[in-house]
C-alpha cells in the first residue's frame, strides 16, 4: 500500500497540471474570442457610419439639386412677372423700355435676382450641413475600425498573458512534484 500511495500522488500531480493548462488555454481562448467579437462590432458599427455617410453625401447633393432647380424657377417666374408687367404697361400704352415702366422692370429683376440668390446659399447651407454630418460619419467609421483592430489585439494580448500565466502555475507544480519524488 505504501507504493501506491506516490502513484496516486503522481497521477493527482497530473490531473492538476493537466487542469490548469486546460484551465489556461479555456481562458486564453475566452480572451480571443471576446477581443474578435469587440472587433466584429466595431467593423458592424464602421459599416453603420459608413452608410450613415453616403446617406448624408446624398442628401447633400439632393439640397443642391433642389436649390438649384427651385433657383431657376424662381428666374423664370421672375421673368414672367417681368413680361407680364411690360404686357401691361403696354396695353395701356406706355413705352416699356424707358422712364417708370423700365424702372419696374428692373426693379422686379433685382428682386428676383436677390430671391435666386436666396435660395442658392439656402441651398448651399443646408447642403454644408449633411456635408459636415458626411465627414463625422466618416471619422466614426475610421474610430470604429480603430477601436475594432485595438480590441482584436487586446484580446490577444490576454490570451498570450493568459497562456503564460498558465505555463508559470505548470511549471510552478512540476517543480512542487519534482521535490515530493
Amino acid at each position: 500500500m505504501g507504493a501506491a500511495l506516490p502513484i496516486i500522488q503522481v497521477i493527482g500531480a497530473a490531473i492538476s497540471i493537466i487542469g490548469t493548462v486546460a484551465g489556461a488555454s479555456n481562458e486564453a481562448e475566452g480572451h480571443r474570442a471576446q477581443g474578435q467579437a469587440a472587433q466584429q462590432q466595431a467593423t458592424y458599427n464602421a459599416a453603420v457610419a459608413r452608410n450613415n455617410q453616403i446617406i448624408a453625401d446624398r442628401k447633400a447633393a439632393d439640397a443642391k439639386e433642389r436649390g438649384e432647380i427651385e433657383a431657376q424657377r424662381n428666374e423664370l417666374r421672375t421673368r414672367q412677372l417681368i413680361g407680364q408687367q411690360r404686357a401691361s404697361a403696354a396695353a395701356r400704352g406706355v413705352v416699356v423700355d424707358e422712364g417708370s415702366a423700365l424702372d419696374i422692370s428692373a426693379n422686379t429683376a433685382a428682386v428676383g435676382a436677390i430671391d435666386t440668390t436666396t435660395i442658392r446659399r439656402n441651398a448651399a447651407r443646408e447642403a454644408m450641413g449633411f456635408e459636415a454630418q458626411a465627414m463625422n460619419f466618416e471619422a466614426e467609421q475610421g474610430l470604429r475600425l480603430q477601436e475594432g483592430a485595438s480590441a482584436a489585439a487586446a484580446g490577444r494580448t490576454k490570451a498570450t498573458g493568459s497562456l503564460i500565466s498558465g505555463a508559470t502555475k505548470v511549471a510552478s507544480k512540476w517543480h512542487t512534484i519534482s521535490d515530493k519524488f
